[in-house]
């Protein structure tokens, strides 16, 4: 009886530690999808990159991180509706794929307006200041301001960039791990991974441009206007690709 006693604890224990093993396997595979997905994301960045340049690191990586925790948001709401719709859920994948994308091209194409103008407007009041940087750098510092007002459509921005059937990669996997535990560690840690990776690619282009801005705030401006054009340029990429229209990259490969 006691043998039979130490064979079943052994057992446990066993069970118990690749339980374990399988739960840190399974977050350490959430953080790193979250952030592969999020860098690799060529909308994500093209979206990103025109309303952080400027900003100090700081604001720029909470911006980050925001839109981040928006587009997890989004990606969750998703599976939610997956698993609740079930076998009827296929029947939206191509209408979400198809109006998804043309929503994140709209989207795109309005950063990218929305940067340029504001770009022609600094212009506009650098030519009119001859009093100096100064003027303009107080200017900037008013639009940098305002700018910081739209956090809430930057979160809205991230929702609608998560839902994309192109979520259901990452979200598929927690629904086929071995335990609730380990979906649970896989999905926060994949929260986790999107808004550390997202938030930290901000840092680094609101640390740079605010380097640039304090020494030459002209080319700030211009590479602003360079990161709006680039928007418009891959939202224009993404609703020509939603339409059937061939590009001649698609067309290439």
């Amino acid at each position: 009886m006691r043998g039979q006693r130490i064979g079943f604890l052994s057992i446990t224990a066993t069970a118990s530690t690749e339980g374990s093993r399988t739960v840190v396997r399974s977050a350490w595979a959430g953080l790193a999808a979250g952030c592969l997905h999020t860098l690799a994301g060529a909308d994500h960045l093209a979206a990103l990159t025109p309303l952080t340049i400027g900003r100090s690191t700081a604001k720029a990586s909470l911006l980050g991180a925001l839109w981040g925790f928006g587009h997890s948001t989004g990606q969750l709401l998703l599976g939610l509706l997956m698993v609740v719709l079930k076998d009827r859920f296929e029947r939206l994948v191509p209408t979400l794929s198809k109006w998804g994308g043309t929503t994140v091209g709209l989207t795109l194409l309005a950063i990218g307006a929305l940067g340029i103008w504001e770009c022609i407007s600094d212009a506009r009041r650098r030519g009119s200041t001859p009093e100096g940087d100064l003027h303009v750098a107080e200017a900037n510092l008013g639009d940098i301001q305002q700018k910081d007002d739209r956090s809430f459509l930057l979160y809205v921005t991230g929702i609608v960039y998560g839902l994309q059937p192109d979520a259901l990669f990452v979200i598929i996997p927690a629904l086929a791990l071995p335990s609730k535990l380990a979906a649970v560690a896989y999905i926060l840690l994949f929260v986790f991974g999107t808004v550390a990776a997202m938030g930290g690619y901000t840092a680094v282009i609101g640390a740079t441009s605010d380097a640039i801005r304090r020494t030459n705030s002209g080319l700030t401006t211009s590479l602003s206007g360079l990161a709006s054009g680039v928007a418009i340029v891959v939202g224009c990429c993404i609703l020509l690709s939603g339409w059937g229209v061939a590009l001649p990259l698609t067309a290439a490969a």
